[in-house]
């Protein structure tokens, strides 16, 4: 896949650039940071895993999100820190607690709200921690993260199997009303995976409130 190529490349560019101690993944448990994960885990390069991985955990998360950022802790073997709060306080947190860090790595695509003109490495905007944000997945489609999660049997969070294709927080997020499927005789409402959605890039945040 010529897409996993080009971000290997950039995360190998991202470690020259670096020393890992002095970048961290952005991690909230969603499917396209996960695969950002992977790929990290995965990668025959030098000293990517060695990179710290935090969970910017929001106000109110799902319990299904906790209990796989746990799994995830377990599956890869790694530490995953928890910082709780809107993305621009955690990271101001996360700045003040460790100086040293210089960037973030991000599961961005492009398809993404504000990131249409995004560049791989791009610096934070004025007012934000200053920060070079790394952004590896930026050209992959929903399509393309789907693919190679079933290709590869990457862990994902349990609510994707149950309609939700965006995850924010109980708040904001519901099951895509695309996925639903008519009541049966009993009256109960299902969805179908989020791994089935059609024009995902369009429409995968069609649940958020």
């Amino acid at each position: 896949m010529e897409k996993r190529k080009d971000s290997l490349r950039i995360i190998a560019q991202a470690l020259s650039s670096y020393r890992a101690e002095e970048m961290f993944i952005s991690f909230n448990g969603g499917k396209d940071c996960t695969v950002l994960l992977d790929l990290i885990h995965q990668a025959n390069l030098k000293d990517a895993k060695q990179i710290k991985c935090i969970y910017v955990r929001p106000l109110n998360p799902f319990s299904e999100i906790e209990e796989f950022v746990d799994r995830c802790r377990q599956h890869y073997g790694i530490t995953i820190a928890t910082v709780d709060g809107g993305i621009k306080a955690a990271l101001e947190q996360i700045c003040r607690a460790d100086p040293q860090l210089k960037a973030c790595i991000m599961g961005s695509r492009r398809s993404d709200p504000y990131c249409e003109r995004l560049a791989s490495f791009q610096e934070t905007d004025p007012g934000w921690p200053r920060l070079m944000r790394i952004n590896p997945l930026l050209e992959w489609t929903c399509e393309d993260i789907w693919s190679y999660i079933r290709e590869h049997n990457v862990p994902y969070c349990a609510l994707y199997d149950r309609g939700y294709t965006s995850i924010g927080d109980r708040t904001n997020t519901i099951p895509n009303p695309r996925l639903k499927v008519e009541a049966d005789s009993s009256g109960e409402v299902t969805y179908l995976p989020a791994y089935t959605l059609q024009d995902a890039d369009k429409y995968e945040r069609a649940g958020r409130l």
